[in-house]
């Protein structure tokens, strides 16, 4: 009855948002907008090795009501759904369950209260939030949304400061808030997380973070607090040399260093991450080959790797050389990577492409049984125009080679979406 009710209400928001995207008017209610996106998703895993082949289909999306401002405060609510329509697999070791779960997810991801004037910004609620380590995982249907508090300054052009504090979090798979991270995975919630905490809830995080940008320079540093797991600081800073109109070479580099925190649930943690890349580009076109090197730390948590709530096994994480399948924090061990990567677009803009190759060199251990690995990805994006804008096509496919236990890893994802 929950998942009908859900349904009845995305598609009552579907209805309405039939009409123009924004409203008549001001004030709280008189501003009142309606904005969202559809998608229609096609997931398939393939194994050489003994795992068993998966696939999913799911449709959903989100659409959100945003209120006018009234004295610098407005509000947004996101509903959130993901429903298999009954055509997967009823055995779940044939169903690829990060779409829609085993079955349909129907949530209010986001909702709060939100004051901004000027330079200044405060919001309490559920909410999505975009750093490099707490982030929204957008590459299924729901994101990742945080329950929380989150402040922004900026005092002069081109910074910014922020602070957060989340206390619940809700996966891409989960209906709703709780107390976990995606170290606590089972069976129905928190699906494709790492695991390792079952049973056992945290605290939340809490973060702290400063982004400057201008002309071709761009830096950042954030702290984060990941209460009884660990505490991490991260740095990253980029400069583009060269005119706009023409070919700009690049060069960057990132630093992670962590530490356990309070209970320390999952051990001692001792981990460094030194990265640096180096490119060229010419308007959106861009050319990288990144490099990151987690040195070992025996005896720590997976041997010197990082603690990292909120991208493990989401492969989300921001370092250079992370993939569509693999990164360094996804494989729970000391090693180095490397990673060559190109973003085309053709077509006058219509299609973007994505091309990679990576590299891994990983300290064979209990949790990962496996010295060489490589990726190849494929990401093929058509932009629709015209009377079909915001209609859009994407083709990811991922190829892993020398995986522990699946060998071959072949991961094709097809998503129709459209955004109003």
């Amino acid at each position: 009855m929950r998942y009908r009710w859900g349904f009845m209400a995305w598609a009552a928001c579907l209805a309405v948002s039939v009409g123009p995207a924004r409203a008549a008017g001001t004030g709280f209610l008189g501003g009142m907008r309606v904005s969202g996106m559809l998608r229609a998703y096609d997931f398939t895993r393939y194994f050489s090795g003994s795992p068993q082949n998966r696939r999913a289909f799911a449709v959903g999306g989100g659409i959100t009501l945003r209120s006018g401002t009234f004295h610098h405060v407005s509000a947004d609510a996101t509903f959130y759904t993901a429903h298999s329509l009954g055509l997967n697999p009823a055995n779940h070791a044939y169903v690829d369950g990060t779409l829609a779960g085993y079955g349909s997810i129907d949530t209010f991801g986001q909702a709060y209260l939100q004051y901004q004037r000027h330079a200044v910004l405060l919001r309490a609620g559920d909410q999505l939030i975009k750093t490099p380590w707490i982030n929204p995982g957008d590459s299924r249907i729901v994101p990742e949304t945080y329950q929380g508090l989150l402040t922004a300054f900026r005092p002069l052009p081109g910074l910014v400061i922020s602070a957060l504090r989340i206390t619940r979090f809700k996966s891409r798979t989960s209906d709703g808030f709780s107390s976990t991270d995606l170290y606590n995975a089972t069976a129905n919630d928190n699906i494709g997380g790492i695991g390792g905490l079952p049973g056992r809830t945290e605290p939340g995080a809490a973060a702290l973070g400063v982004r400057y940008q201008t002309a071709g320079l761009k830096v950042a540093a954030w702290g984060y607090e990941f209460y009884d797991l660990a505490s991490m600081g991260w740095a990253e800073g980029s400069y583009t040399f060269g005119a706009r109109d023409r070919i700009r070479p690049l060069v960057g580099a990132q630093l992670v260093r962590e530490t356990g925190a309070g209970g320390a649930y999952l051990g001692a943690v001792n981990a460094n991450v030194y990265g640096a890349v180096v490119g060229m580009r010419r308007h959106r076109d861009l050319l990288t080959l990144g490099y990151d090197v987690v040195p070992a730390h025996p005896g720590t948590f997976a041997n010197g790797d990082l603690v990292s709530p909120y991208t493990s096994g989401y492969a989300t994480d921001p370092l250079y050389t992370t993939s569509i399948i693999q990164s360094l924090v996804d494989n729970r061990t000391s090693g180095h990577a490397w990673k060559v990567s190109a973003t085309l677009f053709l077509l006058r803009h219509r299609l973007r492409a994505i091309l990679s190759y990576a590299h891994y060199v990983s300290t064979r251990t209990a949790l990962y049984a496996a010295s060489h690995t490589s990726e190849t990805n494929i990401d093929l994006t058509y932009f629709l125009r015209g009377a079909l804008k915001g209609l859009s096509v994407r083709d990811r496919l991922a190829i892993a080679e020398n995986m522990p236990v699946l060998h071959q890893f072949l991961y094709n994802r097809v998503m129709l979406q459209y955004q109003f």
